[in-house]
């Protein structure tokens, strides 16, 4: 059997055991600084169980927009408490974009940015976790309104 069928097998278990476990990390929106990196959370924060990145959540400013577009980066490690890029970046530039109309006319929203497969962040004994940071370059198209927050979906329990 190729790899990629174990894979898909092992995967496609897990989740039909109900043993994956979603949250999102921080609690409390992490405000975006476009062009700089910021700390999604310190190590010590993080789960001391393995766990995935899947994917992220972000918030934008209101007002009137054509069109918005965003690349982000993400990753995990680096100093904590600090702005500075993670030293394993997992995502570079993912891209993503919001079309918007005035809020008195519609709502809107941004859908989670989600990767196309987890990726695995690695946890041992000497260090129980890793901290998470992340960079938003914006690309606009039609619009002038910036990312205003970050958070991060994370996965736990896969296939326990």
């Amino acid at each position: 059997m190729a790899l990629k069928s174990e894979v898909d097998q092992l995967y496609l278990a897990a989740v039909e055991s109900g043993n994956i476990r979603y949250q999102v990390l921080p609690i409390a929106e992490v405000p975006c600084a476009v062009g700089a990196w910021a700390q999604l959370f310190a190590a010590a924060a993080s789960p001391a169980v393995p766990w995935w990145i899947c994917g992220f959540i972000v918030s934008a400013a209101g007002g009137l927009v054509v069109e918005q577009g965003w690349r982000v980066s993400l990753g995990y490690g680096g100093a904590d408490g600090a702005a500075v890029a993670a030293t394993t970046v997992i995502v570079t530039g993912w891209y993503f974009s919001l079309i918007h109309i005035a809020a008195a006319t519609a709502s809107g929203n941004i859908a989670p940015a989600i990767l196309p497969y987890p990726v695995k962040i690695p946890v041992d004994i000497v260090d129980p976790g890793s901290r998470v940071a992340y960079s938003v370059v914006t690309n606009p198209v039609g619009g002038a309104v910036g990312l205003t927050s970050c958070r991060v979906i994370i996965a736990t329990a896969v296939g326990d």
